[in-house]
C-alpha cells in the first residue's frame, strides 16, 4: 500500500513534493504524511477562494457620475414656474412624473419624481424631458440622449427600489428585430423610432421593425404598432417580433395614434391630416374583434389633444374638441363619439384604462397637478406629483 501511495504522490504531486523537500521535509517521509500536508494545503486554498468570493461585491449597473447627471432635480420641481410634462401611473401609489423649469433663460431644465408606496425620490436635472414608463409593477423615468440617437450621448434610467433611489446609465446594445416579454417598447426615447428598454439589465437598443410609433402590448402578450410611409398600417406580433401580421388602415395619411384595450379586443386608431390650421383628425376607426373588422367612428372631434383610451367593453374615450376650444371628453359607443360629462376642468393629457385613468390639467397659470379616476371617469381625484 505504501509504495503505491508514494508512486501516486511522485507522479501527480511532483512539484508539491519538491516544494516540501525544499522546506525540510525529505522525499522519503511517510507517504501518509505527504498526502496529509497536501490535503491541508488544498483545504486552505479552497477556504481562501470561498472567502474571496463572499467578500467580492456583486456586480452593479454602471452608475452616472454626479457631474454627468446634473444638479439635484428638486430645484426644477420646486421652482416658481415648474410644470408637469408627463405622468405614468401603475397604481395610485406607484407613479413617475416628468417636470420642467423654463424660467432660467432659453435653456429649459427637466427632472422627474417617482413615488413607490409612499416613498418619493427626485431624479437629477437633465437638458431634455424625461420619459416616464411602466416597468412591470413599477414606474420608472428615462432621460433620453441629447442628440436623439443611441450612439454617443448617455441615456439614464431612474428608478426607486426598496433600498432607495437608483440612477444608472443604460448600456447601448446593437439593434435587434426581437424583444423579450419583460422588456419595454417605447417611442418616447428616440423621436420617430421604437426602442427596447431592459430595466433589469440596464440596456437600451433600437428595434428594427416595420413599426415606427404607438407600441402597445395587451394582456395576452400581443404587441401592436403603427407603421407606413405616406400611409398607415397596423402591425402586430405574438412572439416578440419573430413573425408579424399586418393590415392597411389608411392609404393617404401616416400620422395618427393607436389605442388597445387591456384584453386586446378593442382597438382605436386615428388618422391625422396637416393643413393651414394645423393637424386635424380625418378619420377614427374602431374594432371590437381584435382588428378583424373596422368601422368608422361618427361624430369624432376635429382635433385630439392626446392618445385615445380603449376599454374592454368595446368603448373608448377621447380628449379633443374644436381648434381653440377647451378640450372635452368624448365617449365612443356604438361607433359614435358623443360628449361625455367627464372631468369639468382643463385636461391636457389622458392615459390609463378603466381601472385607473389619469392626466394633468392646464389651468390659466401652470400645470402642477394630476387628476385620476378609478371608476371610468365618473369621479376624479386631484394631487400634486412632487
Amino acid at each position: 500500500m505504501e509504495p503505491r501511495l508514494r508512486e501516486l504522490s511522485d507522479r501527480y504531486y511532483r512539484r508539491t513534493v519538491e516544494l516540501l523537500e525544499r522546506c525540510g521535509l525529505p522525499r522519503g517521509m511517510p507517504p501518509f504524511l505527504v498526502l496529509g500536508v497536501l490535503a491541508a494545503t488544498t483545504s486552505i486554498i479552497l477556504a481562501l477562494v470561498q472567502l474571496s468570493s463572499q467578500e467580492a461585491p456583486a456586480a452593479k449597473p454602471l452608475g452616472i457620475t454626479p457631474a454627468a447627471a446634473g444638479a439635484p432635480g428638486t430645484k426644477v420641481v420646486n421652482s416658481e414656474r415648474a410644470q408637469v410634462l408627463s405622468i405614468t401611473m401603475v397604481t395610485r401609489n406607484r407613479w413617475a412624473a416628468g417636470w420642467s423649469d423654463c424660467t432660467t433663460g432659453p435653456n429649459c431644465k427637466y427632472a422627474a419624481v417617482i413615488d413607490r408606496d409612499g416613498a418619493r425620490a427626485t431624479a437629477p436635472e437633465w437638458p431634455v424631458p424625461y420619459a416616464t414608463l411602466q416597468a412591470g409593477s413599477e414606474a420608472i423615468a428615462v432621460a433620453p440622449p441629447l442628440e436623439g440617437t443611441l450612439t454617443g450621448d448617455p441615456t439614464m434610467m431612474f428608478r426607486l427600489t426598496y433600498d432607495g433611489p437608483l440612477l444608472t446609465r443604460l448600456r447601448y446594445r446593437l439593434p435587434t428585430t426581437t424583444f423579450a416579454p419583460n422588456e419595454i417598447l417605447t417611442d418616447r426615447v428616440v423621436p420617430g423610432r421604437i426602442v427596447v428598454v431592459n430595466p433589469e439589465e440596464s440596456t437600451v437598443r433600437m428595434l428594427e421593425t416595420r413599426g415606427t410609433r404607438s407600441p402597445v402590448c395587451d394582456g395576452s402578450g400581443r404587441c401592436w404598432m403603427l407603421s407606413g410611409i405616406g400611409r398607415t398600417d397596423i402591425v402586430w406580433t405574438d412572439d416578440g417580433g419573430k413573425t408579424w401580421g399586418a393590415r392597411s388602415l389608411d392609404t393617404h395619411n401616416q400620422l395618427g395614434r393607436l389605442a388597445v384595450s387591456p384584453d386586446g379586443r378593442t382597438l382605436l386608431t386615428t388618422a391625422v391630416t396637416v393643413g393651414a390650421n394645423g393637424q386635424t383628425v380625418s378619420k377614427i376607426q374602431l374594432s371590437t374583434d381584435r382588428g378583424a373588422n373596422w368601422t368608422t367612428v361618427k361624430g369624432a372631434p376635429p382635433t385630439l389633444k392626446t392618445d385615445p383610451i380603449a376599454f374592454d367593453d368595446g368603448t373608448a374615450l377621447l380628449l379633443g374638441g374644436r381648434p381653440g376650444d377647451r378640450p372635452r371628453l368624448y365617449r365612443v359607443r356604438d361607433d359614435e363619439a358623443k360628449l361625455d360629462r367627464g372631468y369639468p376642468g382643463d385636461l391636457a393629457d389622458l392615459e390609463g384604462d378603466q381601472q385607473l385613468m389619469y392626466g394633468f390639467e392646464v389651468p390659466k397659470r401652470r400645470t402642477t397637478e394630476v387628476v385620476l379616476s378609478t371608476d371610468a371617469g365618473a369621479t376624479w381625484t386631484k394631487f400634486a406629483p412632487r
